[in-house]
Protein backbone atom coordinates (compact mmCIF):
# COMPACT_ATOMS: atom_id res chain seq x y z
CA UNK A 1 0.00 0.00 0.00
CA UNK A 2 1.59 3.37 -0.67
CA UNK A 3 1.58 6.54 1.35
CA UNK A 4 2.31 10.10 0.63
CA UNK A 5 4.13 11.62 3.36
CA UNK A 6 5.87 15.18 4.16
CA UNK A 7 9.03 14.98 5.07
CA UNK A 8 10.42 15.44 8.64
CA UNK A 9 13.94 16.31 9.46
CA UNK A 10 13.96 14.00 12.68
CA UNK A 11 11.81 11.44 11.58
CA UNK A 12 13.23 10.77 7.79
CA UNK A 13 16.52 11.98 7.40
CA UNK A 14 18.43 9.02 7.37
CA UNK A 15 16.20 7.27 4.73
CA UNK A 16 16.80 10.70 2.68
CA UNK A 17 20.19 10.55 2.92
CA UNK A 18 19.82 6.96 1.81
CA UNK A 19 17.56 7.99 -1.44
CA UNK A 20 19.67 11.09 -2.67
CA UNK A 21 22.62 8.39 -2.33
CA UNK A 22 20.90 6.16 -4.72
CA UNK A 23 19.72 9.13 -7.13
CA UNK A 24 22.99 10.50 -7.17
CA UNK A 25 25.23 7.84 -7.56
CA UNK A 26 22.81 7.06 -10.26
CA UNK A 27 22.69 10.54 -12.05
CA UNK A 28 26.79 10.07 -11.47
CA UNK A 29 26.73 6.89 -13.85
CA UNK A 30 24.58 8.11 -16.44
CA UNK A 31 25.98 11.30 -17.09
CA UNK A 32 29.56 9.08 -17.12
CA UNK A 33 27.96 7.12 -19.73
CA UNK A 34 26.16 9.53 -21.70
CA UNK A 35 27.51 12.92 -21.19
CA UNK A 36 31.61 11.83 -20.03
CA UNK A 37 31.06 13.89 -17.07
CA UNK A 38 30.63 13.34 -13.55
CA UNK A 39 30.93 14.58 -10.41
CA UNK A 40 31.87 13.72 -6.67
CA UNK A 41 28.50 11.95 -5.23
CA UNK A 42 29.55 12.64 -1.71
CA UNK A 43 30.52 15.75 -2.10
CA UNK A 44 27.45 16.56 -4.02
CA UNK A 45 25.21 15.07 -1.75
CA UNK A 46 26.08 16.55 1.07
CA UNK A 47 25.92 19.89 -0.42
CA UNK A 48 22.30 19.35 -1.87
CA UNK A 49 21.38 17.91 1.87
CA UNK A 50 22.28 21.07 3.52
CA UNK A 51 20.18 22.52 1.13
CA UNK A 52 16.79 21.10 2.38
CA UNK A 53 15.65 24.39 3.68
CA UNK A 54 14.68 25.10 0.29
CA UNK A 55 11.93 22.77 0.16
CA UNK A 56 10.43 23.12 3.43
CA UNK A 57 6.83 24.73 3.50
CA UNK A 58 5.61 27.15 3.10
CA UNK A 59 6.96 27.92 -0.33
CA UNK A 60 8.35 23.88 -0.86
CA UNK A 61 7.44 20.61 -0.46
CA UNK A 62 9.66 17.39 0.02
CA UNK A 63 7.14 14.55 -0.49
CA UNK A 64 8.28 10.62 0.47
CA UNK A 65 6.26 6.96 -0.90
CA UNK A 66 5.80 5.35 1.80
CA UNK A 67 5.27 1.60 -0.08
CA UNK A 68 4.54 -1.20 2.29
CA UNK A 69 6.12 0.63 5.34
CA UNK A 70 9.32 1.03 3.01
CA UNK A 71 10.62 4.72 1.63
CA UNK A 72 10.25 4.08 -1.79
CA UNK A 73 10.99 7.58 -3.42
CA UNK A 74 11.02 10.88 -3.22
CA UNK A 75 9.86 14.24 -4.98
CA UNK A 76 10.84 17.71 -4.26
CA UNK A 77 9.47 21.39 -4.87
CA UNK A 78 10.68 24.76 -4.62
CA UNK A 79 10.36 28.00 -5.11
CA UNK A 80 12.05 29.17 -8.07
CA UNK A 81 10.44 32.98 -9.05
CA UNK A 82 6.81 34.82 -8.06
CA UNK A 83 4.74 32.37 -9.48
CA UNK A 84 6.88 29.31 -10.42
CA UNK A 85 7.90 26.21 -8.63
CA UNK A 86 10.28 23.71 -9.70
CA UNK A 87 9.75 20.06 -9.48
CA UNK A 88 13.25 18.27 -7.90
CA UNK A 89 14.86 15.54 -7.48
CA UNK A 90 11.92 12.53 -8.13
CA UNK A 91 13.19 9.25 -7.63
CA UNK A 92 11.67 5.95 -7.43
CA UNK A 93 14.03 3.53 -6.22
CA UNK A 94 14.38 0.40 -9.06
CA UNK A 95 12.61 -2.35 -6.94
CA UNK A 96 9.57 0.08 -6.18
CA UNK A 97 9.30 1.46 -9.82
CA UNK A 98 6.13 0.59 -12.37
CA UNK A 99 4.20 0.51 -8.99
CA UNK A 100 2.34 4.02 -9.67
CA UNK A 101 5.12 5.34 -7.19
CA UNK A 102 6.17 8.50 -9.06
CA UNK A 103 3.07 8.99 -10.71
CA UNK A 104 1.21 9.45 -7.16
CA UNK A 105 4.46 11.82 -6.23
CA UNK A 106 4.15 13.92 -8.78
CA UNK A 107 0.43 14.40 -8.78
CA UNK A 108 0.86 15.41 -4.60
CA UNK A 109 3.43 17.63 -5.49
CA UNK A 110 1.01 19.21 -8.34
CA UNK A 111 -1.53 19.27 -5.85
CA UNK A 112 0.40 20.84 -3.57
CA UNK A 113 2.35 23.35 -5.61
CA UNK A 114 -1.56 24.37 -6.68
CA UNK A 115 -2.16 24.94 -3.21
CA UNK A 116 0.55 27.18 -2.28
CA UNK A 117 -0.55 28.93 -5.38
CA UNK A 118 1.85 28.04 -7.99
CA UNK A 119 0.96 29.34 -11.48
CA UNK A 120 3.80 27.00 -13.50
CA UNK A 121 5.42 24.01 -12.45
CA UNK A 122 9.18 23.77 -14.02
CA UNK A 123 11.39 21.03 -14.53
CA UNK A 124 14.59 19.86 -15.98
CA UNK A 125 15.80 16.52 -16.94
CA UNK A 126 18.39 15.30 -19.20
CA UNK A 127 17.56 14.25 -22.80
CA UNK A 128 18.37 10.39 -22.51
CA UNK A 129 15.19 9.50 -20.07
CA UNK A 130 13.07 8.86 -22.55
CA UNK A 131 10.73 7.07 -19.69
CA UNK A 132 10.89 10.31 -17.73
CA UNK A 133 10.01 12.65 -20.89
CA UNK A 134 6.77 10.61 -22.12
CA UNK A 135 5.62 10.16 -17.96
CA UNK A 136 6.18 14.06 -17.49
CA UNK A 137 4.30 14.90 -20.81
CA UNK A 138 1.68 12.23 -19.95
CA UNK A 139 1.02 14.71 -17.13
CA UNK A 140 0.90 17.53 -19.30
CA UNK A 141 4.03 19.08 -19.21
CA UNK A 142 5.24 20.61 -22.50
CA UNK A 143 8.54 21.70 -23.27
CA UNK A 144 10.23 25.08 -23.13
CA UNK A 145 13.20 26.99 -23.75
CA UNK A 146 16.11 26.84 -21.05
CA UNK A 147 14.98 28.65 -17.56
CA UNK A 148 17.48 31.30 -16.36
CA UNK A 149 17.12 30.26 -12.42
CA UNK A 150 18.40 27.10 -13.80
CA UNK A 151 22.04 27.19 -12.84
CA UNK A 152 22.85 23.85 -11.71
CA UNK A 153 23.11 22.46 -15.27
CA UNK A 154 26.63 23.39 -16.54
CA UNK A 155 26.12 25.99 -19.71
CA UNK A 156 27.46 23.97 -22.11
CA UNK A 157 24.74 20.84 -21.49
CA UNK A 158 21.91 23.61 -21.81
CA UNK A 159 21.62 23.33 -25.25
CA UNK A 160 20.65 19.90 -25.19
CA UNK A 161 18.73 19.27 -22.06
CA UNK A 162 15.04 19.76 -22.00
CA UNK A 163 13.10 21.69 -19.91
CA UNK A 164 9.37 21.52 -18.96
CA UNK A 165 6.69 23.73 -17.75
CA UNK A 166 2.93 22.94 -16.88
CA UNK A 167 0.10 25.80 -16.44
CA UNK A 168 -1.33 24.46 -12.85
CA UNK A 169 -3.92 26.88 -14.41
CA UNK A 170 -5.26 24.03 -16.51
CA UNK A 171 -6.75 20.45 -15.71
CA UNK A 172 -4.04 17.74 -15.49
CA UNK A 173 -4.52 13.93 -16.14
CA UNK A 174 -5.12 12.58 -12.75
Amino acid sequence: MLKIIQFETDKHQSHLHELWEEYFTWSNLIFTHELGISFDVSQFLEQHITQLDEFAPPAGRLLLGEYNHKIAGCACLRNISDNIGEVKRMYVRPEFQRKGIGKSLLIALINEASHIDYAKLRLDTAPFTKAALSFYHSLGFYNIEAYFEKIEIPLEHRANWVFMELNLKHEYPQ
